[in-house]
């Protein structure tokens, strides 16, 4: 539980910047991936393998491509914050992490455009989003 909680406020902290500045606090996400993976070297998370390692950052390092593929409409940052999600929760909570905060974020983004509130080429930050998406994750 308690990495869920370390998790929980390095993300936090994350939203928040992200939410401010439209960006993300780069120093933060390598303290959180460290900090995994010293945890995992001393076995603190279970019996995972460095395999296990390698495959949870894969939603990060895809989002990262893709990063480069759009030319940055998605931020790389967005990238290193699902790597560190992956290195804490593994890969299955990570894809399911990611997937509650895309659906949240739709969410939002249709209630924004169907009262006006925003268009079609406004950034929204993501990170909030997948800060919800651990919370939902980690209640159910």
């Amino acid at each position: 539980m308690w990495i869920e909680i370390l998790l929980f406020c390095l993300l936090g902290v994350c939203a928040v910047w992200d939410g401010i500045r439209k960006e993300i606090p780069l120093a933060v996400v390598w303290i959180g991936m460290i900090a995994a993976l010293i945890l995992r070297a001393y076995g603190s998370m279970g019996e995972g393998t460095w395999l296990s390692a390698a495959l949870a950052v894969l939603p990060g390092a895809v989002f990262w491509l893709l990063s480069f593929v759009t030319r940055e409409k998605v931020g790389y940052g967005d990238g290193w914050v699902l790597m560190m999600i992956g290195l804490f929760a593994g890969l299955q909570r990570c894809f399911l992490i990611l997937l509650t905060g895309l659906v949240i974020e739709s969410a939002a983004a249709l209630v924004l455009l169907a009262f006006g509130r925003t268009t079609g080429d406004r950034e929204i930050p993501f990170v909030p989003f997948l800060l919800l998406g651990m919370g939902v994750i980690v209640c159910l």
